[in-house]
């Protein structure tokens, strides 16, 4: 049976607004830029330090903010904020920033491979553009060192350009970005207007490996090696998803993270410490091969396989294939019981933001207090955890208790921003699961505390929080003391902010989940 499969962050063309036919701006786009908009150009806006520039900027929008239904609108006023904020250049080359997108055909290529990298506009400006500019494409390695392959294109109107590169043929393999800049044509030494990155992995004979993994993935099908028992079957659910995902990778553009927005949101982003990839394709490939061989070799991998890993499930609701990460102790011992924590995604993140994001403070305090944890894809990044996005978690729980030797009264839930709410909102309405919740900047409704009123509880708070304002956090701490929970911790951190809170707070919530069991 042909199972779809999720692709998380991808899901862009399903919710996009009615735009005009020339705009390539969508209701995903709006969603992540109104994030980084709030966090990061509202607080700088109120600094008295702020330039007058941007303290104008701050107070017209302020004035006449663009309205819900204009999504164009909104993506035009927030980008020249936060460019005004950013880049110093003039009006028409931060204006120009903002338009143009640049992407590349692929993630996976070979050496030696030509790419076609394309810059477009992602909406028609209403005036030509008065001046000219150089668009430059260089290949580079991980420490931004230049690879050896750079090609210009001019810039004199908003006309798609390609822009064709050669990855030298002596390459070594690894993962690369392609580093796109934006300057004026004319001038002795023009000043950079802009830069941002794309990434993509580099691999010899990567499309012999990608379609030896599909026929793997086929024989497995074919021999049911998935009815043979629970692990077999995760195992084989992970196959599948790898091989989807790499036969689409070789062909066509898989967005990680962030990379699926306008080029000059995603370079935004990496200010932040939120992740920027959402698939290693250099090593998860050979992850997904030895399970493949494995599974063909009549062994059981997953029962020995410990460390960080993206897994795949097929969900009972719909059969879609979703992924998750899971974390299994290095000195793993399968006659031990294990506390198990399950983590939920912000707005915009995926399963990876646990395990990548948070200077690794969550992998770290996991190590350091024997915990399994898994971060689950909440079925994309703005599911809200509800639905289908709130059955992912208990889906993955169920999973997880089925298949790994968990302590069932260890059990904990902890999420932040969107997945603080979803902690709420999941951990009270399966409170019986749950031995302790940890939200962090993000709460939901008060009266859900209602279902269970002897919940440990954990609140985690920056007081510097321009997205979930400190004054709702202490709101939900005095609703549930008022309620009469037997304990709840509150934790205000001064000077932090909404994505720093985190890394402030993860040693806290694992002493805090140490304490409790069911």
């Amino acid at each position: 049976m042909h199972r779809k499969f999720c692709w998380g962050l991808v899901l862009l063309s399903l919710c996009a607004l009615a735009l005009p036919a020339q705009a390539e701006i969508n209701a995903d786009d709006i969603r992540l830029l109104g994030l980084i908009y709030k966090n990061q150009f509202v607080p700088a806006s109120q600094k008295p330090d702020a330039s007058p520039e941007v303290k104008a900027i701050a107070a017209e929008l302020q004035k006449n903010p663009a309205g819900a239904n204009d999504t164009l609108g909104r993506y035009r006023a927030w980008t020249k904020a936060l460019a005004t904020l950013y880049l110093s250049a003039s009006d028409e080359g931060r204006e120009l920033a903002t338009i143009l997108d640049m992407r590349l055909p692929a993630k996976l290529f070979e050496p030696g491979q030509k790419i076609s990298a394309k810059v477009f506009p992602v909406f028609d400006r209403e005036q030509p553009i008065k001046e000219h500019y150089i668009v430059s494409a260089l290949l580079i390695d991980e420490t931004g060192a230049s690879a050896g392959a750079h090609a210009d294109a001019q810039i004199d109107d908003l006309s798609a350009k390609e822009i064709p590169l050669a990855i030298p043929a002596d390459i070594k393999p690894g993962k690369y970005m392609v580093e796109f800049s934006l300057r004026p044509s004319e001038g002795i030494d023009p000043q950079l207007i802009f830069k941002g990155r794309r990434g993509l992995s580099i691999l010899p004979s990567v499309k012999a490996r990608v379609d030896k993994l599909a026929a793997s993935q086929a024989e497995i099908q074919k021999q049911k090696i998935a009815d043979k028992g629970p692990t077999q079957k995760l195992a084989a659910s992970t196959v599948d998803w790898y091989a989807n995902i790499y036969q689409t990778g070789v062909k066509a553009d898989v967005p990680g993270a962030y990379s699926g927005h306008p080029l000059f949101m995603t370079s935004i982003v990496s200010r932040s410490n939120m992740t920027a990839e959402r698939i290693d394709f250099v090593n998860e490939l050979s992850f997904a091969e030895k399970l493949a061989a494995d599974l063909l070799a009549g062994k059981d991998p997953l029962k020995t396989q410990t460390g960080d890993m993206r897994l795949a499930y097929a969900s009972p609701a719909d059969n879609e294939l979703i992924p998750f990460r899971i974390l299994i102790p290095e000195n793993y011992d399968a006659q031990k019981k294990y506390p198990l924590v399950v983590a939920l995604h912000g707005a915009g993140g995926d399963e990876n933001a646990y395990m990548r994001g948070y200077q690794q403070t969550f992998k770290k305090a996991v190590a350091k207090h024997g915990y399994i944890a898994v971060s689950v894809n909440g079925r994309g990044p703005y599911g809200g955890y509800t639905g289908k996005s709130g059955q992912d978690p208990m889906d993955v729980l169920d999973l997880i208790q089925s298949i790994y030797p968990i302590d069932k009264n260890r059990t904990y839930l902890t999420g932040h921003s969107m997945g603080g709410m979803g902690t709420v909102m999941v951990g009270f309405n399966h409170a019986d699961r749950f031995a302790a919740l940890a939200p962090i900047a993000g709460f939901s409704t008060a009266n859900l505390m209602e279902k269970d009123k002897t919940m440990p509880l954990i609140l985690c708070q920056g007081d510097q929080d321009a997205l979930v304002p400190v004054e709702g956090a202490r709101k939900f701490y005095a609703a549930a003391q008022q309620l009469g929970l037997p304990d709840v911790k509150y934790i205000e951190k001064a000077g932090v902010n909404h994505t720093e809170i985190p890394v402030y707070v993860m040693d806290d919530i694992f002493d805090f989940f140490d304490k409790h069991t069911k």
